[in-house]
């Protein structure tokens, strides 16, 4: 009777255990529903928050929204450069979706800035928001839907979702003639 008792006591633990866990583990919702006016209000939400918060957002022309975390001193990033980045793409609660680390041992992802082959390209906020970064500069990037994956979404990012993208330049080689 003490064994069953026990085993039982285990198995309470284990069965909290895991529900807290997968609590923790929460991953983005892929039945969310945004709409354009939701995800204009949760741009506008977390604007808000970084203002109350006293970050120093900058703006492209074209409506990208960035806070420069470090100043890089290198070169900048031009058409059809080689660049070595340390990212971190995230949700707007800060839920992580991707990051560099996760598929490379060095940290760091390697691709063509604006290349050629389409199958290669990068979202458009991140075409654009490299090119205000300097080698050894980095910013955290908010890159509304329409510069990211619209409507459509793509794998774990439901359709009208707005990313923070954290991009940090590790190295920018120029492929220049």
């Amino acid at each position: 009777m003490k064994k069953l008792i026990t085993n039982f006591k285990v198995y309470v633990f284990l069965l909290i255990a895991a529900t807290v866990i997968a609590a923790c583990l929460k991953t983005q919702d892929q039945n969310v529903t945004n709409t354009p006016e939701k995800e204009a209000s949760m741009i506008a939400n977390w604007l808000a928050t970084m203002v109350t918060n006293k970050k120093n957002i900058d703006t492209t022309t074209t409506g990208l929204y960035y806070i420069v975390q470090k100043v890089g001193t290198g070169a900048t990033v031009h058409t059809g450069d080689s660049v070595t980045v340390k990212y971190t793409g995230m949700f707007l609660d800060g839920q992580i979706f991707d990051a560099s680390s996760m598929h490379s041992t060095a940290g760091t992802y390697k691709f063509v800035h604006k290349d050629n082959d389409p199958n290669k390209r990068m979202i458009q906020g991140w075409e654009e928001g490299i090119e205000v970064l300097s080698k050894g500069g980095s910013a955290a990037f908010l890159i509304p839907s329409a510069k990211a994956y619209g409507a459509s979404g793509n794998s774990v990012i439901p359709p009208y979702t707005p990313l923070i993208f954290v991009i940090e330049v590790v190295n920018i080689k120029s492929n220049s003639l």
